[in-house]
């Protein structure tokens, strides 16, 4: 037998190459998509995890987020000399910028330097190769310079730019900077933890780290008590902290005896997580994307799976006659079977080749379009795709060959049932009443389990049922579009036989004859009708009341922070609180208010603290904004203690209402903070906290600012670009400092741009839907063609014009293209409210209202009847170069 299916299976397709490309096309399209979601999968995932626990490979961690850890916890532990604790490994890990060249950011890397870079055997895995010389001018240099250990990459990039033994290698965070002297370089071997922190990675002794990335001693005491002192007495004050210390227990020690050992040392100092608690906080965050990108490569599978489907039905359709003879001459039903499943196998594989590279090209698009924005949520900056695992070559292959294989069972057991006798007359056959039974209970049973999903999504693993629910249900309304699709044209046919011309009486009967071929593309378009009206009402309702938010909240007449804008919002770029006072004293400037952005754990996941100068911010914005009196009123309660006004999304996802104590992880113990109110605020999806600046310093000895907003006088701030007094000052001023100075106008933008960055990302993905459906018009209409071969060619001897033919058939794309329309503004409006009231409420706690995209529904109806007319071009073009003769004779 392979004989024979070569030459009907390969030759078929050499000699149907279009077809065969179509159906190679759409197993691509959805092997593309999946193996770009699991490359960004794998990306956040690697993201997230250097973010909690870079350089990982330890039992235990302790740690309070972004808040820090005393240094002298990590003493307190090793003198408690708990049994099974091997060592213990304080660490500072932030992100800072290299001076010089194209001032690139790296990962500073704070550890004790003896035991775990300079030693041969380091848990680190990493060899050290020293550079530097031993003489006076090292000597000299050495005392008023940080020692530094850098990567191979940032080393070599170091000495190409340098122009003298005496030049310094300057690192760079917020608005300090340090004078370093590299006193050699690191290799990494395989496997090392500190190989997934990228190439440029910055080592330093941990106190000097420490010291370097919190504030220093007011530059008053500084200058009155003399460096050295100041320093010493500001250590008092303000105790060293690290970002986390790293517990390795010894081999075969007690893992849960050992963590309430060092529990009970570090008491409320410090949280005390296993590896897989510590990573969860931040994975929680980026699961939600990380589903997204799994659902959007379902879809596509799924889409692609029914483009399959009906492409091969074409086959079916023209092959009838080949079936017929095949089954006339003694071949079994198993093998006519194995002959189109052979088929589909071979362009699944190919579908899958060239789905992967592809995949690739598109990962790392869209990475590059929200480089920035990940870069700021993570430590390290250079968070490149990944290239796919084996597991996801085999995963995506396997996807791609069984798709095309699950796609062409239906087609080819339909041809393997068929009687021989009918075959070779090559009359459409007609789907009996098992199929039409197993295809309404699988319809019921899918529409049934997702909503059953939804309902009880509560008793389920999260996400689970909200988003899986959704899916199933979706899937079984596309499956049951012939069904709909019936009731429809039965429903309006009576209409259309009055209204329409003879074309589309014809076309409409048609397509009552035949409601399972049509009603698949139908709901190929309604599908992507029903998410393009989706994602543009959910556009609407969450981008309107943001806009409107934004304009209250932002009335600053200009921003100045360090690194740009994507992290201005970061905790990344910190500036000293000093900054302030001397921009308050520039001439022009009437106010300066200091935000300082944390993100401290709560309730399991991450939330988002903002400390600001309440009373500032409130005096300077309701001078620009009026009609905002009650809402800034709340924040003249801030300095007044240990108090907080919390988003409203915030007091909806944790169950919070004023007066109730929120308790949060602060360097010297828990810290406890009353609810007064809830505040509108779209910050972030896990809820925002807000306290005054000079609280939040005093509780979490914190004395950072991410960002100023700066109030100009009036007349001082002018047009956007204008230069005014008030606005030079300022801008002179951040150019003198090494920081970046922005107009409200600009921040606006960026903010507008990234919003719609987000959208046009989600429009992309469902052209590739339209594409997919659009295809799948041209295989419904072929099928058409080939089955009415007779009726046309009756047609066309009877009278009617190529031109009367070509409508027909145009008609029919049109028809199909109007109900694929209804169906999906029908469909998408449910799924708008769904997204709106279930999905983002349960997600991020915002409540949006349903807004109806009234102006994008019509272009994108207008847009889909459009494709489908156009879809219809070829195959009427193919009906009416049949000859009359040929299409009369074709039973």
């Amino acid at each position: 037998m392979p004989p024979l299916y070569r030459l009907l299976s390969l030759r078929y397709l050499v000699h149907r190459w279009d077809r065969a490309a179509l159906i190679v096309a759409s197993i691509a399209i959805g092997v593309a998509t999946l193996v770009s979601s699991r490359i960004l999968n794998q990306c956040l995932e690697t993201a997230a995890s250097q973010t909690t626990t870079p350089l990982g490979g330890s039992d235990l961690y302790v740690s309070n987020g972004e808040l820090g850890v005393l240094r002298t916890v990590a003493d307190d532990i090793r003198a408690a000399q708990i049994p099974g604790v091997k060592s213990v490994q304080p660490l500072v890990v932030e992100r800072v910028y290299v001076a010089g060249g194209d001032n690139r950011a790296a990962v500073l890397v704070g550890a004790e330097l003896s035991l775990h870079v300079l030693d041969s055997d380091n848990p680190f895995k990493a060899r050290f190769v020293r550079t530097l010389e031993n003489n006076w001018t090292t000597a000299r240099l050495a005392l008023t310079r940080r020692l530094v250990v850098l990567s191979k990459a940032l080393f070599d990039d170091w000495t190409t730019r340098r122009t003298g033994p005496e030049d310094p290698f300057v690192v760079k965070y917020g608005t300090r900077e340090v004078e370093c002297l590299p006193i050699g370089y690191i290799e990494y071997e395989d496997g090392s933890p500190m190989a997934a922190l990228g190439r440029n990675v910055v080592g330093m002794e941990i106190g000097q780290a420490a010291r370097f990335v919190r504030p220093g001693p007011p530059p008053a005491a500084a200058a009155l008590v003399g460096g050295s002192a100041s320093e010493a007495a500001w250590d008092t004050f303000a105790p060293i902290r690290v970002n986390r210390i790293d517990i390795v227990l010894e081999p075969g020690a007690d893992a849960i005896a050992a963590q309430l050992a060092v529990r009970a040392v570090t008491a409320d100092r410090a949280i005390v997580k296993t590896p897989s608690a510590q990573g969860q906080s931040t994975q929680e965050i980026v699961s939600g994307l990380q589903i997204g990108f799994a659902l959007c490569s379902a879809g596509a599978m799924i889409v692609g799976l029914f483009l399959v489907y009906n492409a091969l039905s074409v086959t079916v359709a023209e092959r009838r006659h080949d079936i017929g003879i095949l089954r006339s001459l003694g071949a079994t039903r198993w093998q006519i079977v194995w002959l189109f499943g052979s088929m589909a196998l071979v362009l699944g594989l190919l579908g899958a080749a060239c789905g992967v590279p592809v995949g690739i090209v598109m990962a790392r698009t869209i990475l590059g379009q929200f480089r920035e924005e990940l870069g700021a949520m993570f430590v390290n900056p250079s968070a490149d795709p990944a290239w796919p695992t084996l597991a996801t070559l085999v995963l995506a292959v396997l996807a791609g060959v069984a798709t095309a294989v699950f796609a062409a069972l239906i087609p080819a057991v339909q041809a393997a049932t068929q009687d021989p006798a009918d075959a070779v007359r090559r009359v459409p056959g007609v789907a009996g009443g098992v199929w039409k039974l197993a295809h309404r209970a699988a319809c019921s049973a899918l529409i049934a389990g997702g909503v059953a999903m939804i309902l009880t999504r509560h008793d389920l693993p999260p996400r689970v049922g909200s988003f899986g629910g959704l899916m199933f249900a979706l899937v079984g309304l596309l499956l049951a579009a012939p069904i709909i699709v019936s009731l429809l044209v039965r429903f309006t046919h009576p209409l259309l036989r009055r209204v329409l011309p003879i074309e589309a009486r014809l076309a409409a009967d048609n397509m009552i004859r035949s409601p399972g071929r049509t009603g698949v593309v139908i709901g190929a378009l309604a599908a992507g009708v029903a998410v393009m009206v989706q994602t543009a009402g959910v556009g609407r309702s969450n981008e309107e009341p943001v806009v409107r938010w934004l304009d209250e909240v932002i009335q600053a007449d200009r921003f100045v922070f360090a690194g740009n804008l994507t992290e201005a919002a970061s905790s990344q770029t910190p500036m000293d609180s000093h900054v302030r006072e001397e921009l308050a004293r520039l001439p022009g400037v009437e106010g300066v208010v200091g935000i300082r952005y944390i993100r401290p754990e709560y309730n399991g996941t991450v939330v988002f603290m903002v400390a600001i100068d309440a009373l500032s911010y409130a005096e300077e914005t309701v001078k620009r904004v009026p009609g905002n009196k009650e809402g800034l009123a709340k924040l003249h309660a801030l300095p007044r203690g240990n108090v907080i006004l919390v988003s409203e999304n915030f007091a909806l996802k944790h169950g919070i209402k004023p007066g109730d104590t929120v308790t949060l992880p602060g360097p010297r113990g828990p810290v406890a903070l009353t609810v007064l109110d809830t505040i509108r605020d779209y910050s972030w999806t896990r809820g925002t906290i807000f306290i005054d600046r000079a609280v939040y310093a005093a509780l979490f000895q914190d004395y950072l600012v991410d960002v100023f907003h700066v109030y100009l006088s009036a007349g001082a701030g002018g047009a956007a670009g204008e230069s005014t007094a008030g606005g030079d000052a300022v801008a002179t001023f951040a150019a003198n400092r090494g920081l970046n100075v922005q107009d409200r106008p600009t921040l606006r933008r960026f903010l507008a741009e990234l919003i719609n960055r987000v959208y046009t990302l989600a429009f992309l993905q469902q052209i590739v839907v339209g594409v997919v459906a659009a295809l799948g018009v041209v295989t419904a209409l072929l099928i058409s063609v080939l089955q009415r071969k007779r009726e046309l060619g009756l047609l066309l001897a009877v009278g009617a014009t190529p031109g009367q033919v070509v409508r027909t058939v145009l008609a029919e794309a049109v028809l199909m293209g109007a109900f694929g329309t209804v169906l999906g503004v029908l469909f998408g409006l449910p799924m708008e409210w769904y997204i709106l009231r279930v999905v983002l409420v349960e997600e991020s706690g915002f409540v949006f209202d349903l807004i109806v995209p009234w102006r994008q529904g019509i272009g994108i109806a207008v847009g889909a009847v459009a494709v489908a007319t156009l879809a219809g071009l070829l195959p009427a073009l193919h009906a009416i170069r049949t000859r009359i003769t040929d299409a009369i004779a074709y039973e």
